[in-house]
């Protein structure tokens, strides 16, 4: 879900990263191709192929958040972002955001049928099933 979102602030305590590896599942919903996008190859592929979680600090520091925010200033944050954009020209604002989101859902799109032959591949593998038990059961898969 935050792949689809704009602008991005989070508390110290929050941690992100996309699991999906450890239990032989396939990240869908364009993560793949939207995480390459926005944080580049060489991060995108770390966190896609570890499934590590980072901290809020490190996520800044790769471009996946804006800002880390005190809890109790987050709100404040966000609402700032938010006069700020209201401010500007409805016309230009929502130009820019239909742009941008076409082109990235565009491009994810044209991966689609892809996207869904690695995921039946992954599914049809006997990772799958141990994948899932493991995660489960809350334990460590054993992958043969």
């Amino acid at each position: 879900m935050l792949l689809s979102t704009d602008i991005r602030g989070a508390v110290p305590e929050a941690r992100f990263g996309l699991p999906e590896v450890k239990w032989s599942i396939y990240p869908f919903g364009g993560a793949t191709v939207k995480l390459a996008q926005q944080i580049g190859h060489v991060h995108a592929m770390d966190l896609l192929l570890t499934g590590r979680l980072i901290d809020a600090g490190f996520a800044k520091e790769i471009n996946l958040i804006n800002a880390v925010v005190e809890r109790d200033r987050l709100m404040q944050w966000a609402m700032s972002f938010a006069e700020m954009i209201a401010a500007n020209s409805p016309a230009a604002v929502q130009a820019v955001k239909e742009q941008i989101s076409s082109s990235i859902a565009d491009y994810a799109k044209s991966r689609e049928a892809l996207e869904q032959a690695l995921g039946d591949r992954v599914r049809a593998s006997p990772h799958f099933a141990e994948g899932i038990a493991a995660f489960c059961e809350k334990r460590n898969p054993i992958y043969e």
